[in-house]
């Protein structure tokens, strides 16, 4: 017989047979919630600071009411987090995905704007940023245009440019697609940051172009920076990427993944 999986709600664990959200969730009603997908590696929960950091700076936009457990008491979250690890017999790798929503109640206007949190967590093959070693194929998608606002930033459930990005990838067998901005220039892929390395300074878009801020893309700025490696933020265009010497995609999950082509460009 499998193991019983378990998730958290608001603290409390509930088994996956467990009917967890009411007819009248605002997540599912109307997209209201926040995410952050974290990695966690022989219970060492990665970047934990940064990722709870973004939530709670995307949770005060959203105007929701911040509970202490991800503020003050961020110690208590993350000893839940690992509670829930061993509970679900996940020793190794996982990837843990923290939800918060809007309690129920109102149509577009809600009753209330204190909220819920919901954490899930899975097992992951690697342990390691481990970096690839056949390099990605990179499409570009041009049907939908990321908006640039004050959301950009966070992983909201506003996500169908994603999937749509992401069904267009694999009709085209690529690995992953560039997305762009609403003015045409490249702000991300589906699911990573993108660095080019153009005249040996290594460049990513800027928030500005309405790319996540990403918690791997700080990193990789802050230790160029320390390395006396140049690195700019700036904008990116399709022409930047023709003529760039290398590319390479940046996330929690994955590290860093190089890519060998774009369109009829090789890096090599």
């Amino acid at each position: 017989m499998p193991n019983k999986k378990y998730f958290i709600l608001n603290g409390a664990y509930v088994a996956e047979s467990e009917m967890i959200f009411d007819p009248e969730n605002r997540a599912f009603l109307y997209g209201d919630t926040i995410f952050e997908t974290i990695k966690a590696v022989n219970g060492n929960i990665l970047f934990f600071n940064e990722h709870i950091n973004r939530l709670t700076a995307g949770m005060s936009i959203l105007n929701y009411n911040i509970p202490d457990k991800f503020t003050f008491f961020k110690e208590k979250l993350k000893e839940e987090i690992s509670g829930l690890l061993n509970r679900n017999k996940i020793f190794k790798a996982a990837r843990i995905r923290i939800n918060v929503f809007r309690k129920s109640g109102g149509l577009y206007s809600p009753k209330t704007d204190n909220v819920n949190y919901f954490i899930s967590a899975s097992k992951l093959e690697n342990e390691y940023f481990i970096l690839n070693k056949t390099g990605l194929h990179l499409g570009i998608y041009t049907e939908i245009k990321k908006p640039i606002n004050v959301f950009s930033p966070f992983k909201t459930a506003n996500s169908l440019i994603y999937v749509l990005a992401g069904i267009y990838t694999k009709q085209n067998n690529f690995d992953d697609c560039i997305i762009l901005n609403e003015k045409n220039e490249i702000a991300e892929s589906v699911s990573s940051n993108i660095f080019a390395v153009i005249n040996k300074t290594l460049i990513t878009p800027g928030l500005n172009s309405g790319c996540i801020n990403g918690i791997i893309r700080n990193e990789i700025i802050k230790t160029a920076e320390r390395e006396n490696i140049s690195v700019k933020e700036k904008t990116l265009t399709e022409n930047d990427l023709l003529n760039a010497e290398e590319i390479f995609l940046t996330n929690s999950i994955s590290g860093i993944k190089w890519a060998v082509a774009y369109k009829n460009k090789r890096y090599y």
